[in-house]
């Protein structure tokens, strides 16, 4: 750096003088050259304008001259220019450079003469404007109280004391508590939108907790799960508790217990309700010995409503030790039944005892292996009727006394005469004979038994079950076209839910969205419902001014009336306070200071000239004479060409190389045109439009709009705009892009999958028997027991096919047999199905408790 020096005795200047003192105020300048545009001092909005000031800008120290009566935002900007000197022999060049700046309300378009670019610009709002304290000692530092809303620190910030902060905490990556040994505690969003709590060992991850974009909430060892609380519940592999409470459940120790329910009826329910907490499969309850036992020592089998101890069954209990009761059935009726039965391991019963028939109130005590055999200490009292075979003993036996008094009383036979009129005649013979059996299904106007009945109307609905004994209650809301609870709730509105079903958002929209798309896919329902029920968006009524208010609901009232530029009342009669009242106010012209400080301003200014000693002279800004105007613009051409004739133009463009208008038109293309004009020119040239059009099409390589539809297929038309004129021509489009022609293939069958038959009561078993239906082919497979059957050996009912099958149109029949060497043992079965029926009925004789396959495959 070189330092002016000038000592006594004239020293002369030289260039190199001037050059150095400018390198000295450049080098200043060059602590800003990192920064952006800023006010170095002054620029304040003072009073409806901005007062004068320093500014760097463009890369120069700047002064602003300051403007009156601005609306804000307001935009200094750069504005160069070159300032012309005399030179020897009286020739003007360039001298210096002059970095001013002006003001303006819109943003500068207009490039700088000096730059050759758009300016660059400050802009001044009414809440910020760039400042040294923020553009240079910010850049650097970061300050106390800085103008910005927002500082930037490009690296990294390490704290030796505590940081106490008034306000949140934002990071766009992640929040990290670190601690000597290397453990790490991180909070982060992912790139799904889930949020992370996360802790770490040398940045190896040990546990975490993440909280999804649904609600939900995972806690994570490394990568595996352990524990999950969402919108179904709590999930986890493993619990381990001294004691929970469950709504009115309490687990503690070995205990379970209902602790809340303040009432004699408090219960503890198992299985209540099935599979996805609904009704549409059974559940079983097993209790074992705690030695992995493979058969529990207690079960309850939901779907046959069975229980079964497997071990010794005590009772303790100074009263009724057990009680069998029928749930549905009254004393008075006869299907009530209630019975224990005897069986051995293989299900087979052997003996009974209790109400077994449902056509009878007989108490029945059946033995089928042997006999049985009464041991009383004393004697065995029968009170009521004896009955062998089902006939009164006294019917079958006579006592001496009845014999002789009947033997005394006797008549002989005379052929021809009847004994007396109550005698059994030919015609009550007849009259029996005539009496023939009919069914209920085959129909006839015979009679049937009340077994016969009994069986029918067990497929009937019971009028005082209201409903509640349909097979399958889908079916029959599919029958009736009427919707289930569920599915009602799942379509329609629920008046307690306040229209909450319309905006909620389920886990299929919000999965893969962000936490802001799941915000705006939200936002966008709830503004729909608005737009529907007319309504506005909540709290968009506080932002309004009311009518009734007369803007007494301003929240600023200084800045209201600073924005529609008026004074308040205590300003008004501050002003007003030194005026004049109207009887003596002056009615000429004012004289204001401010008038005083422009007249002030004017000063006389010259264009660049060499003087009368011949010393060149620069440019002095300021107003000029007309004279001096007039003498410095014959040494130039006007700017706009006044005066000049097209034949002028033409050569002052060839001179300054640039196409007139004329010939610019005549030569390019114009863009709002849109390539009419290069068109129009080749039809000029003898083209038609079409081969205009071609030539301008092949010049960009693209296609028409004839190529494109007439080669193409759009998306929308989902293949239909194909050109398919026939079947060989369709099934050609099927084998290109591998797929079925239709009518070459069958549609797809319904396979109702293997279902298990069903049974006819409580005496048959159809565990193993099972039925399926694919297209019009019904499969029956499995095994049955001959004993297990709902009546005699003559048609008994072993199995139901269920609704969900269809019955045979016509009877079908399979026979089982045994052979043996000995042919009196040998026996055998068939099963029928009546066309139409759903039962399976047996027939045999002598093949009684014998487990047998049997199959039946036919059409519908």
């Amino acid at each position: 750096m070189k330092e002016y020096i000038a000592e006594t005795g004239g020293r002369y200047t030289y260039s190199d003088d001037i050059v150095n003192l400018q390198e000295l105020a450049l080098g200043m300048t060059a602590l800003f050259s990192e920064c952006s545009a800023f006010i170095i001092s002054g620029c304040l909005s003072e009073g409806g304008g901005i007062t004068p000031g320093y500014v760097w800008l463009g890369g120069k120290v700047r002064y602003f001259e300051g403007a009156e009566s601005v609306a804000l935002p307001y935009y200094i900007y750069e504005h160069n220019n070159h300032e012309s000197v005399v030179y020897a022999n009286e020739v003007n060049k360039r001298g210096r450079t002059c970095y001013l700046c002006s003001g303006t309300n819109t943003v500068p378009t207009v490039v700088d003469a000096v730059t050759g670019q758009v300016p660059t610009f400050i802009e001044i709002t009414a809440d910020y404007a760039p400042r040294l304290i923020d553009k240079f000692f910010g850049r650097y530092a970061l300050l106390l109280n800085t103008p910005s809303s927002r500082q930037r620190v490009q690296k990294d910030v390490q704290f030796a004391g505590e940081v106490v902060i008034d306000k949140a905490i934002k990071s766009s990556k992640e929040v990290a508590v670190q601690n000597a040994e290397g453990r790490t505690a991180k909070v982060k969003i992912k790139d799904g939108g889930e949020v992370t709590l996360g802790a770490y060992l040398n940045e190896l991850l040990t546990a975490e907790i993440i909280m999804g974009t649904d609600g939900s909430f995972s806690f994570m060892k490394g990568a595996s799960e352990l524990a999950k609380v969402d919108s179904t519940g709590f999930s986890c592999s493993t619990i381990k508790t001294t004691q929970a409470s469950i709504s009115a459940l309490y687990l503690y120790q070995t205990h379970i217990t209902n602790s809340t329910d303040n009432t004699d009826q408090g219960s503890v329910n198992i299985n209540y309700t099935g599979y996805n907490q609904g009704i549409s499969r059974f559940r079983n309850f097993n209790i074992y010995d705690g030695k992995r036992c493979s058969v529990p020592l207690f079960s309850v089998e939901g779907q046959t409503r069975t229980t079964t101890v497997s071990g010794t069954f005590k009772v303790s209990s100074t009263g009724a030790c057990a009680v069998i009761q029928n749930n549905t059935n009254g004393k008075t009726e006869v299907a009530l039944t209630a019975y224990l039965d005897w069986r051995d391991k293989d299900n087979a019963t052997i003996a009974s005892v209790g109400f077994i028939s449902n056509t009878t109130h007989d108490f029945t005590l059946r033995n089928t292996l042997g006999n049985f055999v009464f041991t009383p200490n004393g004697y065995v009292v029968i009170d009521g009727e004896l009955k062998l075979k089902d006939k009164d003993i006294y019917s079958i036996f006579v006592t001496q006394t009845t014999y002789t008094g009947g033997m005394g009383g006797k008549v002989d036979k005379v052929n021809g005469k009847q004994l007396s009129t109550e005698d059994f005649t030919t015609v009550y013979k007849q009259k029996l004979d005539s009496i023939s059996g009919s069914s209920l299904d085959g129909g006839g106007t015979g009679f049937v038994t009340a077994k016969d009945v009994s069986d029918a109307l067990k497929l009937k609905l019971s009028a005082n079950e209201n409903l509640r004994d349909v097979a399958d209650k889908a079916v029959a809301r599919t029958n009736i076209d009427v919707y289930s609870k569920g599915e009602g709730n799942g379509r329609y509105l629920q008046i307690s839910n306040k229209l909450l079903e319309l905006v909620n958002l389920t886990a299929d929209e919000i999965n893969n969205l962000t936490h802001e798309q799941a915000n705006a896919l939200k936002a966008s329902k709830q503004q729909a419902v608005r737009d529907n029920i007319d309504a506005e968006k909540k709290g968009t009524g506080d932002l309004k001014l009311a009518k009734a208010s007369n803007l007494a609901d301003l929240t600023d009232k200084a800045l209201s009336r600073k924005n529609i530029s008026v004074y308040s009342v205590a300003e008004i009669d501050a002003m007003m306070g030194q005026k004049l009242d109207t009887g003596g106010a002056y009615t000429g012209a004012i004289f204001t200071e401010t008038h005083k400080q422009k007249l002030e301003g004017i000063k006389t200014g010259n264009f660049a000239y060499i003087d009368n000693q011949g010393v060149s002279q620069s440019q002095t800004e300021g107003y000029v004479l007309v004279s001096d105007v007039v003498k410095e613009l014959k040494k130039f051409a006007p700017r706009l060409l006044d005066g000049y004739n097209s034949s002028d133009k033409d050569a002052v463009a060839a001179n300054i190389g640039v196409y007139t208008k004329t010939v610019a038109d005549g030569k390019f293309a114009s863009v709002e045109q849109l390539f009419q004009d290069y068109i129009t020119h080749l039809v000029k040239s003898g083209k038609t439009t079409a081969q205009a059009q071609q030539t301008l099409r092949d010049k960009l390589d693209v296609l028409s709009k004839t190529d494109v539809s007439g080669t193409y297929l759009t998306k929308d038309g989902k293949l239909s705009d194909l050109n398919i004129p026939n079947a060989d021509a369709k099934k050609l489009a099927c084998r290109n892009i591998g797929a079925a022609y239709a009518d070459d293939y069958q549609t797809k069958l319904i396979d109702t999958g293997w279902i298990q038959m069903n049974n006819s009561g409580i005496a048959t078993d159809t565990r193993a028997l099972f039925i399926r239906q694919i297209g019009n082919i019904v499969s029956i497979q499995g095994i049955v027991n001959t004993a297990k059957r709902d009546g005699g050996n003559m048609g008994g009912v072993v199995a139901v096919i269920p609704n969900q099958i269809q019955p045979p149109r016509y009877g079908l029949r399979c026979t089982h047999a045994d052979f043996n060497d000995d042919h009196k043992f040998n026996r055998g079965a068939w099963f029928k199905i009546f066309g139409g029926s759903r039962t399976i009925n047996i027939y045999e004789s002598g093949y009684y408790n014998v487990s047998t396959e049997i199959n039946f495959t036919y059409f519908v």
